[in-house]
């Protein structure tokens, strides 16, 4: 048993080292594009976006610096309709909500070689991004329209808690990063990334303006919704980042 556990080792690693041999150079990458996924195995996701959501391309100017965009487009529509015939007061009710979020990333990589399969690089990257959204809710023809944010009313028994969601905003920020690729083969690698991020963001201010008798009660005053944060901190970009260039 222990003949076949060494004869299995060895061969093992003669097909390790004929791997390592057909594999030249991994790393040669001059004007060629590159995209990759992204696998968190704390929280089980694999998907081809960062951890932003953005989708990633590369675009090498040759084996030493390659550019880098991350784009990211996110529409949300709903339309939902009640029509209640069979009562002693009928009625027809709507509620339409579209919301739409865009951020873009470009920035440029310095890659150094440290061996056929490593490839340690730098870069930075700057970025910009927004959402607006809207709702539109109708009760007997009679309309409440939210501009910069979804309404949401949730009842606690004795009385109803209002709260807005997908809140408008405009951000601006940079990142500093520093990763490798480690290549598996001529095309398709596995990394990692961090950096540190620097990131403004103002959230918009909430409109609401509704038809008369559209709701018996006061509304409920809004909150402050146009102050701007800012927030600095080293992030880990994209988790284990799954990857092929061609």
């Amino acid at each position: 048993m222990k003949k076949y556990r060494i004869i299995a080792v060895v061969l093992l690693m003669m097909m390790n080292v004929a791997q390592v041999k057909s594999q030249e150079n991994a790393a040669n990458n001059g004007k060629k594009w590159g995209t990759e996924l992204n696998f968190n195995p704390f929280d089980g996701s694999l998907s081809l976006n960062n951890s932003s959501g953005q989708i990633k391309v590369r675009r090498f100017l040759s084996d030493e610096y390659a550019l880098r965009a991350g784009v990211l487009f996110n529409y949300k529509n709903f339309n939902d309709k009640e029509d209640q015939k069979y009562t002693t007061n009928p009625y027809k009710a709507s509620d339409k909500r579209h919301s739409l979020e865009t951020t873009i990333n470009l920035g440029i990589e310095k890659h150094f070689g440290a061996g056929k399969r490593l490839s340690p690089y730098l870069g930075a990257e700057v970025g910009f991004g927004f959402k607006n959204a809207k709702q539109e809710l109708e009760m007997d023809s009679k309309t409440r329209t939210v501009k910069g944010a979804w309404e949401e009313t949730e009842s606690t028994g004795s009385y109803f808690v209002m709260s807005f969601i997908e809140n408008n905003y405009v951000s601006a920020g940079a990142n500093l990063l520093t990763g490798f690729d480690f290549y598996m083969s001529d095309n398709f690698y596995f990394g990692y990334e961090f950096g540190f991020n620097v990131q403004f963001i103002k959230y918009g201010k909430i409109e609401i303006t509704e038809d008369a008798g559209f709701s018996s009660s006061t509304p409920t005053p809004l909150p402050e919704t146009t102050s701007g944060n800012w927030r600095m901190a080293p992030n880990v970009m994209n988790g284990i980042r799954i990857g092929y260039n061609f």
